[in-house]
């Protein structure tokens, strides 16, 4: 028997309406379908225009939560998990994120 092996195509791209239409700093879409006998996959990324800017870190971070969000769909114990085996400072990371976002929301641009 044959498997199907999907054509997969994947991207990461800003969008400036993330943070006001979703309160998130990202978000992840996945859609498959069969297109002339072959299987079509496409993953993408989102990441919010305001991290242009930011520290590269910051951008590793979010896309290690939007993956992990492929295999785990939760904020659960196993999605956090999943997180810091691919990032081992995620925490650390993610505390940062909000210490900046703080940052921003008070005070304006850092940059």
């Amino acid at each position: 028997m044959h498997k199907r092996v999907p054509d997969t195509h994947f991207k990461v791209v800003y969008d400036g309406k993330i943070s006001e239409l979703n309160a998130a700093l990202g978000l992840h879409t996945f859609n498959s379908r069969v297109q002339g006998g072959k299987l079509k996959a496409k993953n993408e990324i989102r990441i919010a225009s305001l991290f242009k800017t930011a520290p590269e870190e910051f951008l590793k971070m979010i896309v290690v939560h939007e993956l992990s969000h492929l295999k785990e769909k939760e904020h659960n114990k196993a999605f956090y998990a999943l997180c810091a085996n691919i990032e081992p400072a995620y925490h650390q990371i993610e505390f940062d994120v909000r210490l900046y976002l703080t940052h921003l929301d008070l005070f304006g641009e850092i940059y």
